[in-house]
């Protein structure tokens, strides 16, 4: 996964090359994708024993049980700071109660911080991925559904044309997608709502209205 450390972080040189946004989110669509084959057991984070013993072994047995843990803590948040109603927060749960989308059997290495301040390019390719803490293993459009929180809809495009340039995108992809970008945006909101109590800073407050405005289109396209 990591072959150079050297380069620039992504976040960084797209400043100074804007035109080279399009090729360098492609390149990084296709560098997830090739850590998506590393295969792990279980789902959710690591157990800390194993890992010791360089074994990635996920604490939960299945992965609808790692996608609805903390779920119901992170709902109560939003509703006590009047993002959506306790209706709501009960439709958006049954959502996530006995989904088929959620049957799976295969787990792989999830990053779950895949952004551009994490990732260092040569301006052409993706030279490293930094920052672990927060792997897990998982399904793979999880992972792409988080990196999609972070960034404006229109990346999206090239970033899938970069992941899927080997592979056939999957019949459910549409479905999960939103699924999981529901279940990070709730998990991300709830996160930097509590941050925003003790650091009331302009990047937090922008990055809270971003949020707001995922967690608003997907409302309206779960009709809740």
């Amino acid at each position: 996964v990591i072959e150079k450390l050297n380069g620039y972080s992504i976040q960084f040189f797209l400043e100074s090359n804007p035109e080279k946004e399009k090729d360098i989110v492609y390149e990084m669509g296709r560098t997830m994708y090739k850590l998506h084959q590393v295969e792990v057991n279980g789902f959710g984070p690591f157990d800390n024993e194993k890992a010791k013993k360089n074994e990635l072994v996920g604490i939960h047995s299945t992965f609808s049980d790692s996608i609805n843990a903390g779920l119901d803590e992170n709902l109560k948040r939003l509703v006590s700071y009047d993002l959506f109603s306790e209706d709501t927060a009960d439709k958006i749960k049954k959502l996530f109660t006995d989904n088929k989308l959620l049957n799976i059997n295969k787990s792989v290495l999830v990053h779950n911080d895949f952004a551009d301040w994490n990732l260092l390019t040569d301006g052409t390719t993706i030279n490293a991925v930094l920052d672990w803490d927060e792997c897990v293993g998982g399904d793979p459009i999880q992972d792409i559904a988080c990196w999609s929180t972070f960034f404006e809809p229109s990346r999206l495009e090239y970033f899938l044309n970069g992941y899927y340039s080997n592979d056939l995108k999957p019949e459910d992809f549409e479905e999960k997608f939103q699924l999981m970008r529901l279940r990070y945006t709730i998990s991300k909101m709830a996160l930097r709502l509590k941050r925003y109590t003790y650091e009331k800073s302009d990047f937090l407050k922008n990055i809270i209205e971003r949020g707001k405005k995922h967690l608003n289109e997907l409302i309206a396209y779960y009709e809740l």
